[in-house]
C-alpha cells in the first residue's frame, strides 16, 4: 500500500455506494439534519480512520529504518525513503570506511523483492551515529504513527477539493434523502407540517409586511412543530414552505429567509422594462483600444467584462435607467460584492453612511440590478452620473452606501427638454445637485412621462441602434462648435430610450459610414 498525506487522496477523492451507506446510517444515527460539510468531514475521518487501520495491519511489527537504529538479525524493517517498502534483515556485519566511526551493515530481504525480478539482498548501514536526514525522526516516522500536514477543515475547505460537491451530486440520486439551503436529512424522519402550519406561516409574514423572517422566529410565533428538536423543526418547516407557492427563499447563500411571494415589490418580481436589454449583435474586433478603456471605465452590467474581487469600496456612476427606477448594476466589479445564492432574489439591507438611514433592498441577479435606493437618490439630489460608492460590512447581507456629498446647489446640466417627432431634443437648466459626478454622464429629464412613452415606443419598434445614435448625433452636436460627440455621452443619453452597453455603440459607430470618428473617442455625423 502507498503511503499518502490525507490531502493527496482527498484531491483524487470520488465518493461511492458504501460512502452513500455511511452518510444514511450518520442521519438515521443522529436523527438530525446535518449539512454538506458535515457530511464530507465525517467521510473524510472515516476515511483517514480506514487507512489508519490499514496501515497498523500492514506495518505491524515493523521498526522504520534509521542509520543510527540497532537491529538484529530477524527484525522486520520498512524504509520511508524507498515508499515504504518492508524487509527482514537476513545478516549482519562491521562496516568499514574511510574517516567513519564503527557502524555495522545489515542485509536485508525485501518482500516484495520475486516480484521486482531483485532476489539478492541489499545492505544498509544501522548503528551510524552521524549526520543524516533519515535520522530525524520529525520527518523519518513509522507509517503507523503517520498524520497529515492538514486538518480535515484544511481538505475541505481547500478550493481544489470537490468532496462537498460530490456529496451533494451523489445524495441528489437518493430519493430516500432530502436537502434544503446544504442541509440533508432522511425524508421518512422528517416532522409533519400541515396545512395549518403553512397557513399561520403566511400570517405571520403578512404581519410582519411579507417579510423576510428566519424559520426560527416564524416557529415560535406559529408555536413550533411539536416536541421534536428545533435543528429538525426548522428543517421540516422550510421544506414544506420551499415547496409552497406562497413562499419566497430570500436569503442570501447559507442563510434561509422567507418572503411572502404576493408582497414582494414588483420590479423585484419582474424586470423593469428601463433595465430590460435586448442584446446586440456586434463585432468586437471592430473595438479599438480606446474603445475598450471606455468599456472598461463604465463596466456596465451587459458588458463582457470581469474584474478581479475588489479589496476595498467599489465605485459606481450611476446611469439614466439606475437613477431612473432606484436600482444599482450588478457589473463585474458589483458580482464579487453582492451575495450569490441559488435563489432568484436575495433580501440585503444597504445603509446611508450620512445619516445611518436603512434601506431594504433585492439582488436580482440573473437580471444584474439591486432594487430599492429610490428614496435615498432623492432624498441627497443624486444626479444621473453620480458617483457611488459601495462598501462591505462584516455582515454578509449589509451593505454601506456614501458618496461626494455636499450641500445641494443649483447648477446648470445638460436636460431632455422634449421628445418632438419621437426624438429626444436637449437643451440646459438648473437643478439641484448634492453630490459629485460625471459631467459626461449627467443628464436631466423635464418631460419624464413623454420620454417613458418614447423609451417603450423605441423597445417595442426595435429600433436600429444606428438610427438612434444619428438621431443623438444630430441633436447634440449643436452644442459643440466641433459638431463631435463623446462616446460617453453617447452611452448615457441613448440608455434613456433604451438599455444597451458601450460594445454594442462603439461597434455600430465603426462599422457604420454614416458616422466620423475624430479620435479620442469624439463621433460626428459624415459629410
Amino acid at each position: 500500500m502507498t503511503l499518502l498525506p490525507a490531502q493527496h487522496w482527498a484531491y483524487s477523492f470520488s465518493i461511492g455506494a458504501e460512502d452513500i451507506d455511511s452518510i444514511t446510517n450518520l442521519l438515521l444515527e443522529k436523527e438530525m439534519p446535518l449539512s454538506s460539510v458535515e457530511l464530507a468531514t465525517a467521510i473524510i475521518r472515516l476515511r483517514e480512520e480506514n487507512i489508519k487501520l490499514q496501515l497498523e495491519q500492514q506495518y505491524e511489527g515493523t521498526k522504520i529504518y534509521q542509520p543510527c537504529g540497532s537491529f538484529a538479525v530477524g527484525d522486520r524493517l520498512t524504509f520511508a525513503q524507498m515508499n515504504y517498502r518492508t524487509a527482514t534483515i537476513v545478516g549482519l556485519r562491521d562496516g568499514k570506511y574511510k574517516n567513519v566511526g564503527p557502524f555495522k551493515v545489515a542485509a536485508v530481504a525485501f518482500d516484495d523483492a520475486a516480484s521486482l525480478s531483485d532476489a539478492r539482498p541489499r545492505e544498509f548501514a544501522t548503528e551510524y551515529n552521524g549526520e543524516h536526514p533519515l535520522n530525524n525522526p520529525d520527518t523519518n516516522h513509522h507509517p503507523g504513527n503517520s498524520h497529515s500536514e492538514f486538518t480535515v477543515e484544511d481538505i475541505v475547505n481547500a478550493p481544489e477539493v470537490t468532496i462537498i460537491q460530490q456529496v451533494n451530486d451523489a445524495l441528489e440520486k437518493n430519493p430516500d434523502l432530502v436537502r434544503i439551503a446544504g442541509t440533508w436529512f432522511v425524508r421518512e424522519l422528517m416532522q409533519e407540517v400541515d396545512i395549518g402550519h403553512m397557513h399561520l406561516s403566511e400570517a405571520v409574514l403578512d404581519m410582519h409586511g411579507g417579510g423576510p423572517m428566519g424559520p426560527d422566529e416564524i416557529l415560535e410565533q406559529i408555536g413550533g412543530l411539536g416536541d421534536s428538536p428545533n435543528p429538525l423543526q426548522v428543517f421540516s418547516l422550510n421544506y414544506a414552505m420551499n415547496r409552497d407557492e406562497r413562499f419566497d427563499e430570500v436569503g442570501p447563500a447559507g442563510v434561509i429567509l422567507w418572503h411572502l411571494t404576493r408582497l414582494l415589490p414588483r420590479m423585484v418580481r419582474q424586470v423593469p422594462k428601463i433595465l430590460q436589454y435586448l442584446p446586440v449583435e456586434y463585432d468586437r474586433s471592430l473595438l479599438r483600444n480606446e474603445m475598450l478603456q471606455l468599456e472598461y471605465d463604465l463596466d456596465d452590467e451587459h458588458s463582457p467584462l470581469k474584474s478581479a474581487p475588489p479589496d476595498d469600496e467599489v465605485s459606481i456612476t450611476l446611469t439614466y435607467p439606475h437613477r431612473r427606477v432606484g436600482t444599482l448594476p450588478i457589473n463585474s466589479e458589483t458580482r464579487h460584492v453582492f451575495p450569490d445564492a441559488k435563489t432568484p432574489r436575495i433580501a440585503i439591507t444597504i445603509i446611508d453612511t450620512l445619516d445611518k438611514e436603512e434601506y431594504p433592498c433585492w439582488v436580482v441577479h440573473r437580471f444584474k440590478y439591486v432594487y430599492g435606493l429610490a428614496a435615498l437618490y432623492q432624498k441627497h439630489h443624486l444626479p444621473v452620473g453620480a458617483y457611488v460608492y459601495l462598501n462591505r460590512t462584516g455582515d454578509p447581507s449589509r451593505f454601506e452606501i456614501e458618496f461626494d456629498n455636499y450641500r445641494p446647489r443649483t447648477e446648470w446640466i445638460p436636460v431632455v427638454e422634449s421628445t418632438k417627432k419621437d426624438q429626444l431634443h436637449f437643451g440646459t437648466a438648473k437643478r439641484a445637485i448634492g453630490a459629485d459626478y460625471d459631467d459626461m454622464i449627467i443628464v436631466g429629464v423635464n418631460v419624464l412621462s413623454e420620454v417613458d412613452r418614447l423609451g417603450k415606443d423605441v423597445q417595442n419598434k426595435q429600433l436600429p441602434l444606428a438610427k438612434l445614435l444619428r438621431s443623438l448625433i444630430s441633436e447634440l452636436s449643436k452644442q459643440n462648435p466641433q459638431k463631435s460627440v463623446h462616446a460617453k455621452v453617447l452611452y448615457s443619453t441613448i440608455n434613456i430610450l433604451r438599455r444597451c452597453p458601450p460594445g454594442p455603440i462603439c461597434a455600430t459607430l465603426v462599422a457604420n459610414p454614416e458616422f466620423e470618428y475624430v479620435g479620442g473617442n469624439y463621433w460626428k455625423l459624415s459629410e
